[in-house]
């Protein structure tokens, strides 16, 4: 697996650890003291984590095409086709960025929770 890969996991791992362990603490506090507001606390903290999450994409997006604009500013002829060639790759690969559908399924979970969270505690 190459270390880009390795280490979006890994970004994506931690981010959904740090959902569970919210959810799971809001769980316990509203179970401990009656009150479901603070499950539907927690999905604007897993909105937020979402957010976030989805704009690294954009984040990490600016700074590789960055880096390529300046490189292609030295190079002419047939390297700057090559690194044009590249430049589209990294634009494909940036759509396919799986921050993008974890940041989004966050947001999903977050604000359905967020907005009826405190309503199991009425089922």
């Amino acid at each position: 697996m190459p270390q880009g890969v390795a280490s979006l996991r890994r970004i994506v791992l931690g981010f959904w650890a740090a959902s569970v362990a919210t959810v799971a603490g809001a769980v316990w506090l509203s179970s401990a003291t009656g009150d479901w507001m603070w499950l539907a606390r927690s999905g604007a903290i897993l909105t937020a984590l979402g957010l976030v999450l989805a704009s690294r994409k954009i984040l990490i997006a600016r700074n590789d095409l960055l880096a390529l604009l300046h490189d292609m500013e030295r190079a002419d002829g047939a390297e700057r086709t090559a690194r044009l060639a590249s430049f589209k790759q990294l634009q494909k690969d940036i759509d396919r960025q799986v921050l993008e559908k974890a940041g989004f399924a966050l947001l999903i979970l977050g604000t359905l929770i967020w907005g009826f969270g405190d309503l199991v505690g009425k089922l």
